[in-house]
């Protein structure tokens, strides 16, 4: 039964993840806008380059430049997408958005502390924005500095108290500090705000499950099975609902003087 909970809290670090890939804008890659003609800048003066002549890239605004890395990004040509961007941040080095874009694909390479250091100076240049907070927060975390994590959040809810991917992480990060009762304000916050999202559902009821409140516990586990779409989600919620039942009959035949 042991290994039953433990499932459910690893489960519950899970939809931490997936909801900040579903609700988190901190590092989202821009796609919209008509595609740009540009040169390949890896590829300058070969056949196959879209133009001749010096690198128009020279005359597009940091927004243009988003928009070319989203094209090869589209097209699976990340090297480029971060040649793109090395141009742009040697142009335009007081631009966040610049920085917190490579910071996206950093991560897409797995290069945490490539990204860890772009968003450092996102932040630092866009105090402001509290999606780069929460995005910092995620990258600190996964070095184990959760008390920097926290100092992001707290601050990312104090620029937007109805930000769910601060409140969402925040919470999360509050219940594995065993600090449960905080952890529930955070999501019930997350729930009013965008009642329709299934991951805030699960994570609340695993509080209400922390702090005794089992029936409450149970309601928003079957609310979160409803929303849910995800086969590996629902299987989730599943499981969980059958080791919290695995519990109480362990308890009631303690109880009775049963041997479980």
């Amino acid at each position: 039964m042991s290994d039953r909970i433990s499932m459910s809290v690893a489960a519950l670090l899970v939809l931490v993840v997936v909801l900040a890939k579903a609700g988190e804008k901190g590092l989202e890659i821009p796609t919209g806008g008509a595609p740009l003609m540009h040169v390949d800048p890896l590829d300058a003066g070969r056949a196959n380059a879209l133009h001749r002549g010096p690198n128009p890239h020279a005359a597009l605004t940091p927004e243009q430049h988003m928009r070319v890395v989203a094209q090869h990004m589209a097209g699976g040509r990340l090297p480029q997408a971060m040649a793109v961007l090395s141009q742009a941040l040697a142009k335009y080095p007081d631009n966040a958005a610049l920085f917190n874009m490579r910071a996206a694909l950093e991560l897409e390479q797995q290069d945490y502390k490539g990204a860890l250091a772009d968003l450092e100076q996102a932040v630092k240049l866009a105090p402001g924005v509290p999606l780069y907070r929460v995005s910092r927060a995620q990258l600190y975390l996964r070095f184990g500095r959760q008390k920097e994590a926290l100092k992001d959040l707290d601050a990312a809810v104090m620029l937007d108290p109805d930000l769910v991917p601060a409140r969402f992480n925040r919470g999360a990060l509050l219940a594995n500090l065993g600090r449960e009762r905080e952890a529930l304000a955070d999501f019930d916050r997350c729930i009013a705000v965008e009642p329709h999202l299934p991951a805030p559902w699960f994570n609340r009821g695993s509080m209400h499950w922390a702090l005794g409140e089992k029936e409450k516990a149970r309601a928003d586990i079957r609310r979160f099975l409803e929303l849910a779409k995800e086969p590996a989600w629902k299987k989730a919620g599943e499981d969980l609902l059958r080791a919290w039942e695995e519990v109480d009959a362990a308890q009631k035949a303690v109880a009775g003087g049963e041997t479980p």
